[in-house]
């Protein structure tokens, strides 16, 4: 399932040729912008895991992808859809508070600019969880995460679950929160 993750007041992204999108919407609470991120992909699981569904690719709204980026992703998940896949994204300090860009998906070193083909963690932005992993934050709280924290404890999921994460190679979807 692809899922496109709009917080509500903000622009949806374009529709991709050819992909059956999602969208899911993710209102604010009392703190915005701190939307109860964890509560709606629990939903949006529940309700996409049916039949045959290995996992979701999520796109946040922050992020621009194109055909290709899209494509590339889908044509790796369905060779290995046992793995979590995220495709590099810089986040900008306007996101991250740092002096300059960092990767989304980093090691045990944490965010920086090198490249890291085996992380430990990652953001979101184009990123595709498969199954054993989602059902696994379900168990771990997934529905009570709140927006910053939901990425990092994803990661953590795909660690209990003994998932590797890995780097989409030709994917180069583009972060706008600069």
């Amino acid at each position: 399932m692809y899922v496109r993750v709009v917080w509500d007041h903000q622009a949806a992204p374009f529709t991709m040729p050819g992909v059956r999108t999602f969208d899911l919407h993710v209102g604010p609470e009392p703190g915005a912008p701190f939307g109860r991120k964890g509560r709606a992909l629990a939903g949006a699981w529940r309700q996409l895991r049916t039949g045959q569904c290995t996992g979701m690719v999520i796109q946040d709204a922050d992020v621009a992808v194109d055909p290709l980026d899209v494509s590339v992703m889908l044509e790796t998940v369905a060779r290995f859809p046992g793995l979590v896949w995220t495709a590099p994204v810089r986040l900008w300090p306007a996101s991250t508070q740092r002096a300059s860009w960092v990767w989304g998906h980093w090691g045990a070193g944490g965010p920086s600019q090198d490249p890291c083909p085996d992380p430990e963690f990652f953001s979101f932005g184009l990123t595709y969880i498969p199954r054993k992993v989602l059902d696994q934050a379900v168990r771990m709280g997934l529905e009570t995460w709140h927006f910053p924290g939901v990425d990092r404890k994803m990661s953590l999921a795909a660690k209990a679950a003994r998932v590797k994460i890995r780097v989409v190679d030709g994917s180069q979807p583009k972060h706008l929160h600069f």
